[in-house]
């Protein structure tokens, strides 16, 4: 699959023994079709042009008198927030066990 954009990042929080939530700008309809807590390869490519590879997986979060929004939780060790405007890249590949370890 050919790497696409699935969003970028308008705020990230940091979860306390998590990881580092990232919320899309935008809906996105690629996250909506996935299944709840899958793990994806991502790539963030950085407003200063630096890029790191991660892994993520799909969360949903709700807010009142606000629809259910698809975000991205950071699950690497180490994990720090993300700055706004950060991309959000993907190929279609989900993280392996070993990854997710």
């Amino acid at each position: 699959m050919k790497e696409k954009l699935l969003f970028e990042v308008v705020e990230s929080f940091s979860l306390t023994g998590l990881g580092v939530l990232l919320l899309p700008a935008n809906p996105t309809l690629e996250l909506q079709n996935l299944a709840l807590h899958t793990a994806l390869k991502v790539q963030l490519r950085f407003p200063g042009g630096r890029q790191i590879a991660a892994v993520a997986s799909v969360e949903e979060i709700s807010r009142p008198q606000q629809a259910e929004l698809g975000a991205l939780l950071l699950t690497q060790e180490g994990a720090e927030p993300i700055p706004a405007g950060t991309e959000v890249w993907w190929n279609g590949q989900e993280a392996t066990w070993e990854e997710l370890l």
